[in-house]
C-alpha cells in the first residue's frame, strides 16, 4: 500500500496527480486570469509526463504546448488590461469636470478618439444656422454663445458646447465664441458613433452626462426663453 501510495505521489504517475490537481483548482477559481495561469501550470507539469514515456508521445506534447501558447498570450493581454489606469495633466482635469461616472479604461478610449485645442480670443466655434459635425467640450478659458439681441450665455468648464444640437441634426441657433484663451476637445460625430455603437454600457453614460449638461443649460436659458446652445 505504502509502495502504491509513494508511486502516485512522486515519479511521472505524480505529474499526472498533480497536472490534475491544479486543473481542478483552476476550474474552481472565478477569476479568469487565475484560472488561466493554474491551467498552464498544470499542461507544464504534465509535459514530461508524456516526454519520458518509454515511446515519447509527441500529440500531447504538441497540443500542450499549443495549449500554453494560446494561454500564455491571452494572460499576457489581460494583464495588459489590468495595468492601472495614468491619466495625463489635461485628461485627469477632463475627466474630473465631466467623465468621473464612467470607467477610467473606457475613458481613456474615448479620449484618444478626439483631439484637443487652444482656441485664441475672439476665435469663432459655431456659426448660427451652422450644421454641427463635432461633439465639443470646454475645459479652460471663457466661451460664450450668443443667442441674438445682444442676449448672450458664457459657458463653463466642463460643458458641452453644440452637442446636443449636433446629435439632432439641426442647426446652431446660436454664434459660439472664445472670449478667453480656450482649451477645447472635440470629437468627429460620424467616428464618435461607430465607437459608441458596440458599446451600450458606455453609451447609456454618456447619454446620462449629456442630458445633465442639458438641464444644466435649461436651467440657464429658462429666465431667457431662449434656444438651448
Amino acid at each position: 500500500m505504502t509502495d502504491f501510495l509513494m508511486s502516485q505521489l512522486f515519479g511521472l504517475n505524480g505529474l499526472v496527480n498533480l497536472s490534475n490537481l491544479v486543473f481542478l483548482v483552476a476550474f474552481s477559481v472565478h477569476d479568469v486570469l487565475k484560472l488561466r495561469i493554474l491551467s498552464v501550470f498544470s499542461y507544464v507539469v504534465i509535459l514530461p509526463y508524456y516526454y519520458f514515456q518509454q515511446q515519447t508521445l509527441w500529440p500531447p506534447i504538441f497540443w500542450g504546448a499549443a495549449f500554453i501558447l494560446v494561454n500564455g498570450v491571452r494572460i499576457t493581454a489581460l494583464l495588459l488590461e489590468r495595468r492601472p489606469v495614468v491619466l495625463n495633466a489635461r485628461e485627469a482635469e477632463l475627466y474630473k469636470l465631466v467623465f468621473s461616472s464612467i470607467d477610467q479604461r473606457e475613458f481613456l478610449k474615448l479620449a484618444s478618439l478626439g483631439w484637443w485645442i487652444e482656441w485664441p480670443p475672439g476665435q469663432v466655434l459655431i456659426n448660427k444656422g451652422q450644421m454641427i459635425t463635432q461633439a465639443m467640450i470646454m475645459v479652460t478659458g471663457e466661451i460664450d454663445a450668443h443667442l441674438g439681441d445682444g442676449n448672450k450665455v458664457a459657458l463653463h468648464p466642463g460643458q458641452l458646447i453644440g452637442t446636443e444640437i449636433a446629435f439632432s441634426g439641426l442647426p446652431s441657433p446660436a454664434d459660439v465664441v472664445v472670449v478667453s484663451p480656450a482649451r477645447v476637445i472635440s470629437w468627429n460625430l460620424d467616428l464618435l458613433r461607430k465607437f459608441l455603437e458596440p458599446r451600450p454600457e458606455l453609451r447609456s453614460k454618456l447619454l446620462e452626462i449629456t442630458s445633465r449638461d442639458l438641464a444644466s443649460k435649461l436651467n440657464q436659458l429658462a429666465a431667457m426663453g431662449r434656444p438651448i446652445v
